[in-house]
């Protein structure tokens, strides 16, 4: 069980709970505080304060009072109203995260949600229900509020959420689960819709596999560097050091390690070649770079889970309410795009060197790696698909967040597409796993063809591993299945995890 305060929730902890479906429980300060933010709410509602979302109306018309009688029934309004996302629904453990982020903005003590709705969101997470939230409709400010509105619909009793595949009537589900629809107070509604939690969500997710995929990255280049007969002498910390960018120190430490005790190395020690292209011997500045967005990024996402981004804000002790824009992604957007562009290039410089393997001058080797060529294409259009990947990840690396759009008559001029950008993000790394199996592929094949020289102990027990998992190329076959089978190893972590039975990582 995963503990959480409001101020404590990081990216390991988002893993635990949103991934590995441990079961999650609220520290006894941080729902203090959520009793204390709701009765400021109470006081402000019985003194017939005007504050925005609790006694008016929202977005442009927030100049509407709402009676005091209608207050309870303007949180159920808004809840239906802003369920408007349209398009195929977000995953399971997207919608899980999001979930889990509102809680921990809740707990807080800036929100004003009473401690029974803040219950029911935590029986939705530990019972894991799931949702039916579409992925489209959200300009990312104020926040995700379609894709929000969406979840909140669920606690109401209204909107759908998925089982076994299919979309079921969320009351339903509810009674399966003897969990009471929530009596929305004032508030209420708006606060559980009104934050950045979906693209923070996937943001974590996307940080989630970004860890993996930079290990990976490594430890591929490092196969295809000792496939391609290339020297280790770039790769020494020497190199690195003098330059400063600890990215560039932590790939250039796994590739020299990688690739240390070679004997296909030692084999061509003295060959005539001076250096190797860029695409080899500049690894470590192009992972390096990647590896250095991914640092920005994820301190500003796990900052993010521990952020109170609703609007109006309560604040306990000066028991005061105050509308404000905390809600804004743009944070999150302008971070994720960033990430999604340094990606990219693991993804461009992975199609390279792949391109170089299937070169029978660059590697004395088959060309494209198959016997009777010609008669058989081998990873030929293997490549055709990289070739693909990395183009479509040049269109999704255009930035989402130098986009704006007004909306409601004006009143919210400025957003971030934040959403689109996590998106995005997604896309790229789910491309750049596929990326970086095929070149997997190829290079565990040119290893496997330079026998009897044996390649590092971390790379020969990988490629030892990796021919139990897929059969040796022999003759042609319809790779796509092998590509599927590799993508499986290489995005649950399996590969990475393999390689660090012998080598840790950084």
């Amino acid at each position: 069980m995963v503990s959480i305060n409001g101020f404590n929730l990081d990216l390991i902890k988002f893993k635990k709970v949103v991934l590995d479906l441990e079961k999650l429980k609220i520290e006894d300060s941080a729902l203090k505080r959520v009793k204390e933010s709701y009765e400021v709410i109470e006081k402000i509602v019985n003194d017939n304060r005007r504050v925005y979302g609790v006694t008016t109306g929202f977005g442009k018309l927030v100049d509407v009072t709402i009676p005091k009688e209608k207050i309870d029934l303007l949180q159920f309004n808004i809840l239906r109203s802003h369920s408007v996302g349209v398009g195929e629904p977000f995953s399971f453990y997207d919608v899980r995260g999001a979930i889990l982020l509102r809680i921990n903005t809740i707990i807080r003590g800036n929100s004003g949600v009473s401690l029974e709705t803040l219950n029911a969101l935590v029986e939705l997470l530990n019972k894991r229900i799931y949702p039916y939230v579409p992925q489209k409709g959200s300009v990312g400010a104020s926040g995700d509020l379609a894709p929000l509105s969406h979840i909140a619909l669920v606690l109401i009793g209204e909107g759908e959420c998925i089982e076994d595949g299919k979309r079921v009537r969320s009351i339903d589900v509810l009674n399966k689960y003897k969990i009471k629809p929530v009596k929305l107070r004032p508030k209420e509604g708006l606060a559980l819709i009104n934050g950045t939690q979906m693209m923070t969500s996937l943001a974590g997710f996307s940080l989630v596999k970004s860890e993996i995929l930079l290990k990976l990255s490594d430890v591929v280049a490092a196969a295809s560097a000792d496939a391609l007969l290339s020297t280790d002498l770039p790769f020494e910390k020497r190199i690195s050091n003098i330059r400063n960018h600890k990215g560039q120190v932590d790939s250039a430490y796994n590739i020299y390690n990688l690739l240390k005790g070679s004997n296909i190395r030692r084999s061509h020690k003295k060959c005539s070649k001076v250096q190797d292209p860029y695409s080899v011997r500049c690894i470590p500045q192009v992972h390096g770079a990647a590896r250095e967005v991914f640092y920005f990024a994820k301190g500003i996402v796990e900052r993010e889970f521990n952020s109170s981004t609703d609007n109006p804000l309560v604040f306990i002790k000066e028991k005061d309410v105050v509308s404000a824009g905390n809600f804004h992604g743009q944070i999150i957007a302008t971070a994720l795009d960033s990430l999604t562009i340094g990606l990219c290039e693991l993804g461009n410089i992975s199609d390279r060197r792949l391109y170089r393997l299937l070169d029978t001058n660059q590697t004395g080797l088959y060309p494209f790696l198959i016997k009777d060529v010609g008669l058989n294409s081998g990873f030929m259009m293997l490549q055709v698909t990289t070739a693909a990947l990395v183009s479509e990840n040049k269109v999704l690396a255009h930035p989402a967040s130098v986009d704006s759009i007004p909306t409601s008559l004006g009143q919210e001029d400025h957003v971030s597409m934040g959403t689109i950008s996590a998106r995005k993000l997604k896309s790229v790394i789910e491309n750049n796993f596929y990326i970086l199996s095929i070149e997997l592929f190829a290079a565990m094949t040119a290893l496997y063809l330079r026998k009897p020289l044996l390649s590092s102990k971390p790379l020969n027990e990988l490629l030892n591993w990796f021919f139990k998992k897929v059969e040796p190329v022999e003759n042609d076959r319809a790779f796509y299945l092998d590509v599927e089978k590799i993508f499986s190893l290489t995005y649950s972590g399996e590969v990475v995890e393999k390689v660090e039975n012998y080598l840790k990582l950084k």
